[in-house]
């Protein structure tokens, strides 16, 4: 079985208010309000760019649970693969991201893994980001650590 997803050319992202008065605190201690650092925290919202190549047609995200995966397809051509495990009902542990040669270096991986990270948060599914590239992912856009399994 075959879900496929329309990916939008703009992930968009959903802003979350700071209380007043409560102080942020980065790596190390530091006051982010006062010192004007980004916020490292799941509060702040960062939005994603899109890629720096325009597709048409417009990438669509298919899921491939017999071969645990997820893929983007442009029209008859494959854009990349986010690779996954099922670790339960309602988890997912994300292996690797990989995006074709011909479209690397392009923000196709950052669009794969958004886009895979929205279909799994409207899902209800949490993940366990194993690849390195998703973690890091993660730590660029904070707003995406509610969809992240607890350990």
């Amino acid at each position: 079985m075959i879900a496929e997803f329309t990916v939008p050319q703009f992930v968009s992202v959903i802003t979350a208010e700071r209380s007043p008065g409560v102080a942020r605190l980065g790596r190390g201690g530091v006051d982010l309000h006062r010192s004007g650092s980004s916020v490292d925290d799941m509060t702040a919202t960062v939005p994603v760019p899109p890629p720096t190549v325009e597709l048409t047609p417009a990438p669509t995200l298919r899921n491939f649970p017999d071969r645990d995966r997820y893929e983007l397809w442009s029209g008859d051509e494959l854009v990349g693969v986010e690779g996954y495990e099922r670790r339960d009902e309602h988890t997912l542990v994300l292996l690797h991201t990989v995006v074709t040669e011909k479209y690397g270096r392009a923000g196709f991986a950052r669009l794969l893994v958004a886009s895979v990270l929205d279909e799994l948060s409207a899902q209800g599914t949490k993940i366990v980001p194993v690849c390195t590239y998703v973690q890091s992912f993660l730590e660029r856009f904070p707003q995406y650590q509610p969809v992240v399994a607890e350990q």
